[in-house]
């Protein structure tokens, strides 16, 4: 029977339907049987229970018997009760149904009455005629009387009239699908009333589980009948719960029997285990084994071979193969225990031979039920560990029988053990292609070969399987198995790889006890082979094992030094280790240069800090740490690293220097540093390998957008798929093997000291030919002259070292750092040339070139300083120090700017074609003068300022004297008083000068050139004098205008009072012959002060030929009393808008052009007017 959506067809192993009577005419029903027993499993039915659980569409079959009044079975017997009673005639003849029918009907509804059966049907079968239809019907037919007579409301639908469709098909489809329907929905309401009564009945007896004489064995096959039921009627899910709360009580009885007085029941299973045959893992039920739990017969195997066999079926039924092989490694480990539990007699092996055989015989249940729905890869999973039990069983019945490999033959004891476990067994299946479980085992347990075949079989499956599944401890677990099993077998070489493989997983996961003893195997095995470096590497890796004793490890130190002395003394080659498994590195540190770099043919040094994991000293005849030069491809970026490179540095001290860094490395060397990115230091910590997951995903929000900018969705994208999900295996846990030895010719190294147990600083030096990159590559450490260990642990971290040529560097430093240069002073500088790890040979030159304004020379010297000076460089060595003091004067000239900025141009021999280096020197300005022309009336006086133009820290004070001007086209009259000299310093004291300018004011004023002129020294040296010149233009300088302004009273008034309104007098006089005629005047008043009423401007004309001055007359208004300054005025030359002739260079509107400052006299500017304060009210009127 199949469940929802299953069809009826290929049902396997059910041998159970449910059963309905016939009565009446039982001819006429047996020619319907044949349609009606197809008609039924057509289709599903819904089957809605009681008790709130879900409905289920079942499908049904059924099985037709004749009814017989004295075979009517019990309520409490599921299976061979009928459950629905149908009666069938075709009467047509309502006299005949009087007479005789009718009592027939009651007879057969009155047996059931009497047994309590409610679930009945009458049907009849009525033929079509044709001939027939023309006629009128009857008032009444058959059914109706029968209806009539029987029928009382609930029953009303059990009444059916159908057409035969044996003699009408086509007429009578209706009417039989509505019987078939019927049928099924009775049937399905017969079992609910009979499994609710079923139910109750059942749940009474489990309550009496506690009873002396309640029996599990009768309880079984009660709830039995349950499933057996639910299984007919295609609920599996709902059998194997049945099932499952058997096995569930079961055990419980079992595990309360070991603490407290068990039932009498249980002594049943406790009976000696006789048989130990396969679970045959199909549909069917095993009638032999349910016999025997009905006649208490039944062991434990039996028992529990029985359920998980009827568990098995469900599963099998469900298409559910990962559970089957999931609950069988459960069973078989429960079963094992309750044997244990319970004390019940077998032969030794019976056990392991009825696990194993239940482990193998659910493997092929699964692969056969897998392989046809194509769901072996979920089944994968399980697979493993029924492998794995199997194979554990295997050896344990090896073991029992003397076949393991390395066993003396079977004694006559072990071949009656064989013999008693086959016959155990049982019988092979018939009629078998291949060989069954049972035969396989049979046949392992009769030679050692067959067995060692089967073993190996059994765990190369498991192993493989735990591979493939990810489960890399169990497969190393195995493994292990194989490697003893191996070695046993005398093939060494295969155990070892085992081992390896297991030691491994054991180390790089932390399990060290486990690898300390996976070691000590191997070491057993190198010794058992002969393999003398193994055994001595493994010798020294188990003597640093802190996990064993003190005396293991001693043992195994002096069979490393023993082995080395004795079997590796005449080997030229060193043995190759593990660095890790002996020392661990704690911290790796280049010692820095006395000069900052590390120099060609000077040394380096690396200072590595080794704790060393053995338990006494030990020689070390050689560590060293390989050094490889940087693979970078130099052409391609453009950069040179010449095998000794002359560099040439020029740099100056302080705020005049170009460059800053000594020594110095050229810009192709400094890009080249960042580019490779080195280290100097590293600790242990750096050393650890990270965890690659942890590290971040390489994953980016991306949004997309639609045509019409508008959010369309936001998504997360992966840049890297492939490395993000690259597939993960048994690859991951492998770490690089450092076996391969690299190149030590180019090393750090140290050779002939002792390791002591502990940590261990040891110096390595490194003497380098030739300049470039170089990183840190390959460690090694040699003990005992033979046996190397290597760790490639630096390979990865960036460290390394650059090795450079240093060249000759040349400096233009100040003999004093703190002292800035000033122009105008003549300062001490030293040319410092380094050699460097050059020579620098005799007669050599050194060419200085400065640019205009500064010059240079020697102090040495008593020659005039120039522009180019030649430098004699003497014969040097390497890393010596040649210094020449020089003296440079910047001349000092009359600019705006704070300070100048000068050139000197280095040509050095050993850099011909390069051209020179050039430095550049900012000096320092000390003055700064600043001159004004001042007029009173038609006289002009020059004056000039002298100020300071550096700050205070840079420039010192300064002593001036004679202070002269130079006007070759004018008289000058100096009006400065008589004095030795004059003090400006930075600290603001400044020095002013006068001259009046003695010029004919009736001849017309040209442009003058004058020339200041002042000698300067510093004020706190003892210098000569210097002249400092500061030339200027004087034009426009002739007063051509006088301004007067007047302010007086109003009419009225005798004085000026604030608030009222006053008249200011304007007076423009032309003194001077001039072209500008036209005038602009503007008031400039300050509005705290003055108002001025009405217009603030106006244009004047000045007569050329008349001499009079203009006159202008403004209202303005003091806002205050006091003493105030007259209202300022402003004249302006104004040019008239060209009208007529719009071709000329003039503009289409008037304009204004100020004058010179001495053209324009204000001979008022100075004035004040005494205004009086605003007159007192003397009433006011209270309506305002």
């Amino acid at each position: 029977m199949k469940g929802v959506d299953s069809s009826p067809a290929d049902i396997e192993g059910m041998t159970n339907k449910p059963i309905l009577t016939c009565a009446g005419d039982w001819n006429l029903f047996c020619t319907l049987e044949a349609p009606l027993v197809a008609a039924i499993p057509q289709d599903s039915c819904e089957w809605r229970r009681s008790y709130g659980r879900p409905s289920k569409s079942v499908y049904l079959e059924a099985s037709f018997i004749k009814f017989n009044k004295d075979k009517i079975q019990s309520e409490l017997n599921l299976l061979k009760r009928p459950i629905f009673h149908i009666y069938w005639t075709d009467c047509v003849d309502v006299e005949y149904y009087k007479t005789t029918l009718k009592e027939d009907i009651e007879l057969w509804l009155k047996q059931l009455e009497k047994t309590g059966i409610t679930d009945w049907m009458i049907v009849l079968v009525e033929t079509y005629d044709i001939r027939k239809t023309n006629k009128l019907l009857p008032r009444t037919t058959v059914l109706d009387k029968i209806k009539g007579d029987f029928a009382i409301k609930p029953t009303e639908d059990r009444f059916l009239s159908v057409i035969n469709p044996i003699k009408s098909e086509a007429r009578s489809a209706e009417s039989w699908r509505a019987l078939v329907a019927k049928i099924r929905h009775f049937i399905l309401v017969a079992y609910n009333k009979a499994l609710i009564k079923f139910e109750e009945h059942m749940r009474e007896q489990r309550e009496k589980r506690n009873d002396p004489e309640w029996d599990f064995c009768k309880y079984f096959v009660l709830q039995e009948q349950l499933a057996f039921v639910l299984e007919m009627l295609g609920l599996y899910e709902e059998a194997l719960v049945q099932y499952d709360e058997l096995d569930a009580l079961f055990s419980q009885f079992v595990l309360n029997s070991n603490i407290t007085v068990g039932p009498k029941w249980l002594d049943t299973f406790k009976q000696p285990v006789t048989t130990w045959q396969a679970v045959k893992l199909t549909a069917l039920v095993p009638q032999h084994l349910r016999d025997l739990i009905t006649k208490k017969k039944a062991s434990l195997l039996d028992f529990r071979s029985y359920l998980f066999q009827r568990q098995s079926a469900m599963l099998l039924l469900m298409f559910k193969p990962v559970e089957i092989a999931s609950r069988c490694i459960t069973v078989v480990h429960n079963t094992l225990m309750e044997l244990s539990l319970l004390g019940a007699s077998a032969v030794d092996g019976a056990a392991a031979c009825w696990a194993l055989l239940a482990c193998a015989e659910t493997l092929r249940a699964v692969d056969r039920l897998a392989a046809t729905n194509n769901v072996l890869d979920m089944c994968t999973p399980v697979q493993a560990p029924l492998l794995h039990n199997a194979k554990d069983k295997l050896h344990e019945l090896g073991k029992l029988c003397g076949l393991l490999p390395g066993s003396p033959d079977p004694s006559s004891e072990q071949l009656h053990l064989v013999v008693m476990l086959s016959a155990g067994m049982g019988d092979s299946e018939p009629n078998n292609q291949h060989p069954t479980p049972t035969d396989r085992l049979k046949e392992a347990l009769c030679s050692k070969t067959s067995f060692q075949q089967y073993y190996l079989e059994l765990a190369e499956m498991a192993m493989g399987t735990y591979k493939h599944i990810g489960r890399l401890r169990f497969a190393r677990l195995i493994g292990r198995d194989l490697a003893s099993f191996y070695s046993e077998l005398g093939e060494t070489g295969k155990a070892v790889v085992f081992l390896m493989d297991a030691l491994r997983s054991y180390e790089e996961q932390g399990w060290r006890d486990l690898a300390a003893q996976t070691r000590l195997e191997l070491v057993a095995a190198a010794h058992k082979m002969n393999d003398v470096d193994r055994y001595t590497k493994l010798s020294a890796t188990i003597a640093c094992t802190a996990e064993l004793e003190i005396l293991v490890r001693n043992f195994y130190f002096e069979e490393m030094l023993k082995s080395i002395k004795e079997k590796l003394s005449d080997k030229q080659d060193t043995v190759l280790a593990e660095l890790n498994d002996c020392f661990k590195l704690v911290s790796a540190t280049l010692i820095p240069s006395e000069r900052d770099v590390y120099i060609t043919d000077n040394k380096v040094q690396c200072r590595l800090v080794i704790e060393c994991n053995l338990p006494k000293e030990v020689t070390c005849t050689r560590t060293a740490i390989s050094v490889e030069p940087c693979k970078e491809d130099r052409n391609e970026s453009g950069k040179k690293t010449p095998v000794k490179s002359c560099k040439t540095d020029l740099t100056v001290n302080g705020s005049v220097s170009s460059q800053t860094n000594s020594p110095r490395k050229s810009t192709s060397d400094v890009v080249e540093s960042e580019l490779t990115n080195i280290i100097n230091s590293i600790r242990l910590d750096d050393l650890k390998p990270k965890n690659p997951l942890l590290n971040p995903l390489q994953i980016t929000s991306q949004l997309h957008y639609k045509e019409d900018k508008t959010l369309q969705k936001a998504t997360i994208e992966c840049q890297n798929p492939k490395a993000t999900l690259r597939r993960s295996d048994s690859t991951k846990y492998r770490k690089p093997s450092t076996t391969t030895r690299s190149n030590y010719q180019n090393s750090f190294r140290r050779e002939k000291f002792i390791l002591k147990p502990g940590l261990n600083e040891i110096d390595l030096e490194f003497v380098s030919q030739t300049c470039g990159t170089y990183m840190l590559g390959q460690v090694s450490v040699v003990v005992e002259e033979k046996l190397e260990f290597l760790s490639n642990a630096l390979i990865s971290t960036k460290m390394g070292f650059e090795v450079v040529t240093q060249g000759i560097n040349v400096y233009l430093n100040k003999v004093d750092p703190k002292k800035d240069l000033v122009a105008g002073l003549e300062h001490e500088m030293e040319l410092i040339v380094t050699s460097g790890s050059s020579y620098i040979e005799e007669n050599s030159t050194i060419v200085l070139k400065t640019s205009a304004g500064l010059q240079i020379g020697l102090i040495e010297e008593e020659s005039p300083m120039t522009r180019e000076l030649s430098v004699p460089i003497n014969a040097c060595k390497p890393f010596e120090t040649i210094r020449v003091p020089l003296k440079l004067f910047a001349s000092l000239q009359a600019r705006s700017e704070k300070s100048i900025e000068h050139t000197v141009w280095v040509r050095c021999p050993w850099r011909e074609g390069a051209g020179a280096e050039e430095v550049r020197l900012q000096w320092a300005r000390p003055l700064r003068a600043a001159w004004r022309l001042l007029t009173a009336h038609a006289r002009k006086f020059v004056h000039v300022a002298l100020q300071p133009a550096a700050p205070p820290a840079r420039a010192p004070p300064l002593a001036l004297a004679r202070p002269a001007l130079h006007c070759p086209d004018a008289a000058l009259a100096d009006l400065n008083p008589p004095v030795s000299h004059t003090v400006v310093s930075s600290d603001g004291t400044t020095a002013s000068f006068m001259w009046e300018l003695l010029k004919d004011p009736l001849v017309k004023a040209e442009p003058l050139k004058a020339t200041f002129t002042v000698e300067y020294r510093p004020l706190d040296a003892d210098e000569p004098y210097r002249t400092y010149s500061c030339p200027f233009d004087i034009q426009d300088y002739m007063t051509l205008f006088v301004i007067r302004t007047k302010v007086e009273p109003s009419k009225g008034s005798d004085f000026c009072r604030a608030s009222q309104v006053c008249c200011l007098h304007l007076s423009v006089q032309r003194v001077n012959e001039t072209e500008y005629t036209s005038l602009m005047y503007e008031v400039l008043a300050d509005q705290t002060m003055w108002a001025v009423l009405g217009r603030t401007a106006g244009v004047i004309t000045m007569e050329s030929s008349s001499g009079s001055p203009a006159s202008v007359c403004l209202d303005v208004m003091p806002l205050t009393g006091g003493y105030l300054p007259l209202p300022t005025v402003r004249l302006s030359k104004y040019i008239a808008a060209n009208t007529k002739d719009p071709k000329k260079d003039i503009s289409a509107h008037h304009r204004l052009e100020p004058f010179s400052p001495g053209q324009v006299y204000h001979a008022g500017k100075a004035k004040q007017v005494h205004v009086l304060p605003p007159a007192p009210k003397e009433h006011v009127d209270p309506s305002l």
